[in-house]
């Protein structure tokens, strides 16, 4: 029996995950330009940790029955407060 494909029927979206919300800023300023995307905070999420980050990527899979995340990039510090980058990934 052939499975059928899933559809997503999601936007690709981006998750900038950093304790310091200027890098955060930052970051979305140079995505928005670097690919022309205008309005970026509608295609960028971000958190604040790696344990946020976590629940923000669970919230999403759950959101889609367990089946996919829409976040296509996610952008980590490594260095953060209550769960680092290198743990979270």
């Amino acid at each position: 029996m052939k499975e059928e494909p899933i559809e997503i029927n999601c936007m690709n979206k981006i998750l900038i995950v950093d304790d310091e919300i200027y890098n955060i800023i930052a970051m979305k300023i140079i995505l928005g330009y670097t690919f022309k995307i205008k309005n970026i905070d509608d295609v960028c999420d971000h958190a604040m940790n790696g344990q946020t980050a976590l629940e923000a990527v669970m919230k999403d899979i759950n959101r889609n029955h367990g089946n996919f995340s829409c976040y296509n990039l996610i952008l980590m510090d490594c260095n953060m407060p209550v769960l680092d980058g290198c743990d979270a990934t």
